[in-house]
């Protein structure tokens, strides 16, 4: 799927809030997972497939959110937050 420059934009952010979460910059998990969906709903990304599998990233981290809240054990959110960025770069 081809980007808009606006979609390009806030898919980047995303990318850039999951790297500064893992660079140790902000311990925010809880902000964290919710900026990252705002992001993908402000971007009106129609491709439905593209939607689903961002979803299939972002849901374990919404469980871990909203049952650990900020208290989760950073090692463990790492990969799943890994995973998530490697997929939105490969989709950028």
């Amino acid at each position: 799927m081809k980007m808009t420059d606006h979609q390009s934009k806030l898919w980047q952010s995303m990318i850039d809030e999951i790297q500064s979460y893992l660079d140790g910059a902000t311990e925010d998990f809880y902000d964290l997972v919710g900026r990252l969906e705002g992001a993908l709903d402000a971007s009106e990304i129609q491709d439905k497939l593209l939607v689903n599998q961002w979803y299939d990233f972002w849901t374990p981290l919404e469980i871990r959110r909203s049952i650990e809240g900020n208290n989760v054990d950073k090692k463990k959110v790492v990969n799943e937050l890994i995973k998530m960025k490697t997929f939105l770069l490969k989709n950028k």
